[in-house]
C-alpha cells in the first residue's frame, strides 16, 4: 500500500506502523494508510473500530493521555516529530477538519460572522502571518467580504443575513456548511471530514457531499472521509479503507472493492445495509460486537464474528495480501467462498430470528402467569385473554387523523402579542392494524409534530385524532394516563431517554410496576425477558446507561416500549445515528416484533432505504403538508410528486443526475408559508397556477394520492429531464439556433 523506502511524489499523507495507546491499552495496532494528492479516501468501520482516533492522531488531538508511535508523514514532514507550536500552526491551515456535531463545535455566544472573521485573520494564508491588531483586522470590510464569500462558496443562501445569526438559529445543514467554510479558510491541502452528514436529511446530505467533492477536486485538495455508510463511499470516494478494532482489514479502489469485497467484514457491512433493491427479511446483521482493545487476541480481530473462521484465524493475524493492483486485504475468504459466506450469514440470521420468536413466546407466558390473565366463559370454562401477538379481526383503522391545521405560536418582544403559525395543514391519514406506516420528509416539515399528535401527546388546534375508535383523552388526564400503555414511542437519541442513576433493567421494569401493578421482583423478571427478546443479554441489563453503546441502549428502549404490549409503536428516527450493523440488527428486531406481535408502527425517518425496507405504506411530507401517499414500493420506484422524486434521487447509492434539473432553493419557513404550492420554489415543473393555488391531495393512480397540479408531467419527469439535456446538447452544436426553435 505504501512504499517501504521514501514516499511517492503523488502521496500527500503516508501513515506507517501507527500505534496509539491510552494508558496501557493500545487502540491502533500498526496502521498503514496512504492518501494521494487530489484523492478522496473514505475510512469505513463500526463505532469503536478506531476511525476517529486515527483521524485525531493525524492532527495530534488524540488526547493528553495518548501515546502515538510510528510515522505520519505529511507533505514530506513527519508530524510526530513536530513541536506543539508547529502542530498548532499546521492545524486549520495545511490540514482542516470538519467534525460530526457542528452545534457542539460552533460557539453559541458568537455570531457566525464573528467566528468566520476570527478564523480568517488567524488561519487564512493572506492574514495569518500579517502583523498588526487582529481585532481591528476582524472588523475590516475586506475580511467581512471574504467571510461572506466563503458562505456563498458552500451554498448558504442569504449569506449577509447569516453573518448576523447564531448557531442555534441555523438548520443542521446550514451549520454543517458553516463548518465546511471554517475548514476551507486555511486553504488546506488535506481535509478530514469525520461523519460530516450523520443524521442530516438526504437532500441536504447529497448537496453537502457534492459540494465537498467539487471543492476538493477544484482546489486539488485531498480528503479523508470518515463514515460508517458504504453508500456514501460509493457516491463520493475514489478509494476505501475498511477498519476494524484498530486494524486496516481491506483497502482499494471503490469501484473494485464494494461490488466484490475480499474481506468477510466488508462483505458483512454490505449485507447489513438496506437499499432500494433489498427485500424485507433479507438483511444479515453481523453477529456480536467489536471486542474491546484489552480483549483482542493474537489472531484476526474479526474471527469471533466471522462465519468462515478457521483455527489459523484465531492463531495469527495475516499480513495485507495483494488482490489486484492497488487493492489489498488481510483475508481472501470473502472472494474465494462468496456463496459459502452468504449461506453462513443467512444461517446466523435465521438462528437469531428463531431465538427472538422463542423469547417472545416465553415473555407472553410469563406475563400471563404474573397477571393471572384468565377470564371465565359463560359455560364456566377458563378462557385465555388475548395477549399481544394475537390476531385482530377488527377492520377499523387503529389510528385515524383529520387535522385541518395545527398551530404553534411566536411572540415578538416580551410583551408582544402571540402570533400563530401553522406547522401542519390539511392532514388526513389512517394507520391500519398490524401496518407499518412510513413518514418521510426533510427536517422542519412537521414529521415529529405529527407523530406526537398521532401518539396523543398533544391535541391538534383544529380537527381530531382517534385511537382504537375513540378520541384521545386530554393529555395528562386520568383517562389519558390509563390509555398510555397502548401507544408507545422509541426516540431517536437513546442516550437522553434513560436515567444515568438506574440500571437498564430497573428502568424497563418501572413502567410495568406503574401501569400493570406488578411488584418490583415480578416486573424485573418480565423486564429481563423482554430485554433478552430485544437482543440484550442479562449481563448488559444490569449495567447503567453511561457504560453502554448506542445500539445496546436502542435495544433497551425497544424492550421498554414493547414491555407494555402496545397496539401502536411510534419510532422517531430510531436508527439515524447507529452503525450499519447495529442498524440492521434493530431493523430486523422490529421486523420480528411486528411478525410476532401484530402491532402497528409509525416509522419516522429521512432514510428512504430504511423506510422502504421496513414499511408497508409511506407518507411524504413537505412544509407541514402531505404531498404523496401510497404503497412504499410503488412510491419510491415510480414517484408521482416532484418532491418524492427529489428525495429518491438524493438517497445515497442512487443515480442523482436529475437533481441538477431542480432549481436551487430551500424549504421556506413555516412562519412565512407561501401562498401556493409549498414546493413551488424548488419544483422544475412549477407553473403560475402552482404559485397561486394550493393543490389538494387527490388519487392519481389506484392506491396512490398526490398533491400536484402537474402530476401527469411529474410521472414523466425523468424523460423531460433527458429531453432537456438533448436540447441543450443540440443547441450547443448549433449556437445560432434560438431556444424556442431548438425545442
Amino acid at each position: 500500500m505504501t512504499e517501504p523506502h521514501g514516499t511517492s511524489e503523488q502521496t500527500l499523507l503516508a501513515i506507517r506502523g501507527l500505534r496509539t495507546s491510552f494508558g496501557n491499552t493500545e487502540v491502533l495496532h500498526g496502521v498503514d494508510l496512504e492518501i494521494r494528492r487530489g484523492e478522496v479516501l473514505t475510512l469505513i468501520g463500526e463505532s469503536g473500530s478506531g476511525k476517529s482516533v486515527l483521524a485525531r492522531s493525524i492532527l495530534g488531538l488524540a488526547g493528553k493521555n495518548a501515546r502515538t508511535n510510528g510515522e505520519i508523514e505529511f507533505d514530506g514532514r513527519n508530524l510526530l516529530k513536530l513541536s506543539g507550536a508547529e502542530m498548532h500552526k499546521l492545524r486549520g491551515a495545511d490540514i482542516g477538519i470538519i467534525v460530526q456535531d457542528a452545534m457542539a463545535a460552533l460557539n453559541p455566544m458568537r455570531t457566525i460572522g464573528y467566528q468566520l472573521c476570527e478564523t480568517i485573520v488567524y488561519r487564512h494564508p493572506d492574514y495569518r502571518d500579517k502583523p498588526g491588531n487582529k481585532t481591528t483586522l476582524m472588523a475590516s470590510d475586506e475580511v467581512k467580504t471574504l467571510a461572506v464569500n466563503y458562505l456563498k462558496r458552500v451554498g448558504i443562501t442569504a449569506p449577509n443575513e447569516r453573518m448576523r445569526s447564531y448557531a442555534h438559529q441555523l438548520s443542521g445543514g446550514m451549520r454543517q456548511r458553516v463548518m465546511i467554510a471554517l475548514a476551507l479558510i486555511g486553504a488546506p491541502k488535506l481535509l478530514i471530514a469525520d461523519e460530516p452528514t450523520t443524521a442530516l436529511d438526504v437532500v441536504v446530505q447529497r448537496e453537502i457531499l457534492k459540494e465537498l467533492r467539487e471543492i476538493v477536486k477544484s482546489e486539488s485538495m485531498s480528503m479523508l472521509l470518515v463514515t460508517h455508510d458504504l453508500h456514501l463511499a460509493r457516491d463520493v470516494a475514489d478509494r476505501v479503507s475498511v477498519m476494524y478494532a484498530g486494524y486496516i482489514l481491506e483497502t482499494g479502489p471503490v469501484p473494485r472493492v464494494l461490488p466484490n469485497p475480499a474481506h468477510p467484514y466488508t462483505e458483512g457491512l454490505l449485507e447489513a445495509m438496506p437499499d432500494m433493491e433489498s427485500e424485507k427479511g433479507t438483511l444479515q446483521p453481523i453477529k456480536g460486537e467489536i471486542p474491546p482493545p484489552e480483549k483482542l487476541g493474537h489472531g484476526c480481530p474479526f474471527a469471533g464474528r466471522c462465519p468462515l473462521t478457521r483455527v489459523q484465524c484465531r492463531m495469527s493475524l495475516p499480513d495485507m495480501q495483494p488482490v489486484e493492483d492497488g487493492w489489498q486485504s488481510r483475508c481472501m475468504e470473502a472472494q474465494c467462498h462468496a456463496a459459502q459466506l452468504d449461506e453462513a450469514f443467512k444461517a446466523q440470521e435465521q438462528k437469531r430470528d428463531q431465538s427472538v420468536v422463542k423469547n417472545l413466546d416465553k415473555v407472553q407466558k410469563i406475563v400471563q402467569a404474573v397477571e393471572g390473565i384468565q377470564e371465565i366463559q359463560d359455560d364456566g370454562q377458563p378462557r385465555q385473554k388475548p395477549v399481544f401477538g394475537a390476531d385482530n379481526d377488527d377492520e377499523t383503522p387503529l389510528v385515524a387523523a383529520d387535522i385541518p391545521k395545527h398551530c404553534y405560536y411566536t411572540r415578538k418582544g416580551f410583551f408582544g402579542r402571540k402570533k400563530p403559525w401553522n406547522v401542519l395543514e390539511d392532514i388526513t391519514l389512517t394507520i391500519e392494524r398490524g401496518e407499518v406506516l412510513g413518514l418521510v420528509g426533510e427536517s422542519g416539515c412537521g414529521k415529529s409534530s405529527l407523530a406526537r399528535l398521532l401518539l396523543g401527546l398533544m391535541r391538534p388546534t383544529a380537527g381530531r385524532v382517534t385511537f382504537d375508535g375513540e378520541i384521545y383523552p386530554e393529555p395528562r388526564s386520568r383517562q389519558w394516563r390509563a390509555q398510555r400503555p397502548l401507544a408507545q414511542m422509541i426516540y431517536q437519541d437513546p442516550f437522553s431517554c434513560f436515567d444515568e442513576r438506574l440500571s437498564i433493567v430497573e428502568q424497563v421494569a418501572e413502567p410495568l410496576m406503574v401501569h400493570k401493578g406488578m411488584t418490583q421482583a415480578e416486573a424485573q423478571t418480565v423486564a429481563l425477558r423482554f430485554l433478552k427478546a430485544a437482543g440484550l443479554p442479562e449481563h448488559h441489563a444490569v449495567k447503567r446507561p453511561g457504560v453502554m453503546s448506542g445500539g445496546q441502549l436502542q435495544r433497551a428502549a425497544i424492550a421498554r416500549a414493547i414491555a407494555l404490549e402496545p397496539k401502536l409503536l411510534v419510532c422517531d428516527e430510531p436508527v439515524a445515528s447507529l452503525d450499519v450493523s447495529i442498524q440492521a440488527q434493530v431493523l430486523e428486531l422490529l421486523n420480528n416484533l411486528r411478525r410476532a406481535t401484530d402491532m402497528s408502527m409509525l416509522f419516522v425517518s429521512h432514510n428512504l432505504n430504511v423506510v422502504r425496507y421496513i414499511c408497508d405504506r409511506v407518507i411524504v411530507m413537505y412544509l407541514g403538508r402531505i404531498v404523496e401517499t401510497g404503497n412504499v414500493e410503488e412510491v419510491f420506484r415510480h414517484p408521482v410528486h416532484p418532491y418524492t422524486r427529489l428525495l429518491t434521487a438524493c438517497t445515497p447509492g442512487a443515480n442523482g443526475q436529475i437533481v441538477n434539473f431542480y432549481p436551487k432553493g430551500a424549504m421556506p419557513s413555516p412562519m412565512n408559508r407561501p401562498t401556493g404550492c409549498v414546493f413551488a420554489n424548488r419544483c422544475p415543473l412549477a407553473s403560475a397556477r402552482c404559485q397561486a393555488e394550493v393543490p389538494t391531495l387527490e388519487e392519481v393512480l389506484p392506491g396512490r394520492c398526490a398533491a400536484c397540479f402537474e402530476a401527469q408531467k411529474a410521472m414523466k419527469l425523468d424523460d423531460i429531464y433527458l429531453s432537456s439535456i438533448a436540447r441543450e446538447a443540440d443547441q450547443t452544436q448549433r449556437p445560432g439556433v434560438g431556444m424556442e426553435e431548438a425545442a
